[in-house]
């Protein structure tokens, strides 16, 4: 009886504790993690016909959190830089053909493409937020500045009034 080999992604998510560093890390949220399991759900849509390909609205979902609780753009990219430094060394020791090497690799690249790509949006989306929020920030003291010069003239004609009228 002849022994079938597990699919790619089954393969490659058997790594994961290597790449993830949970021996260091502890296996509670490790960082990158969500850049793994991207690519292991990348490798296994190689296996369906219809293909994935697509945007993986699970990862920018991970991302877009990871950057609401405060995480910065250079944090995430660093944390995907160092899976896939990982993921290289893991596939070199765990997987022996060349081929499943090259096809976890370009994948891996492309989930690295793929969130570099959510990261800058998010980037881009935030610097027009603070731009905008500091505009109307300098709009807000233009007006303040205003309100309070104006109110210095109405006192001051005031005052003005009252010596001339002699009360």
């Amino acid at each position: 009886m002849t022994r079938t080999p597990a699919p790619l992604a089954d393969r490659v998510d058997v790594l994961r504790d290597e790449v993830l560093d949970t021996a260091e890390r502890g296996d509670r949220d490790p960082p990158g993690a969500e850049i793994f399991e991207a690519i292991v759900r990348q490798l296994a849509a190689l296996g369906d016909s219809a293909g994935h390909g697509g945007l993986d609205l699970t990862l920018h979902d991970a991302l877009a959190r990871r950057l609401a609780w405060g995480d910065t753009e250079e944090v995430l990219l660093g944390d995907a830089d160092r899976v896939f430094e990982r993921l290289v060394k893991a596939c070199a020791r765990g997987l022996r053909d060349p081929e499943e090497q090259a096809a976890v690799l370009e994948t891996a690249s492309d989930v690295l493409t793929a969130a570099a790509r959510i990261v800058a949006l998010a980037a881009v989306g935030r610097a027009g937020r603070d731009r905008s929020a500091r505009l109307r920030e300098e709009m807000a003291q233009r007006r303040l500045r205003d309100a309070l010069h104006e109110q210095a003239q109405t006192l001051a004609r005031l005052e003005q009034e009252v010596k001339e009228s002699g009360l």
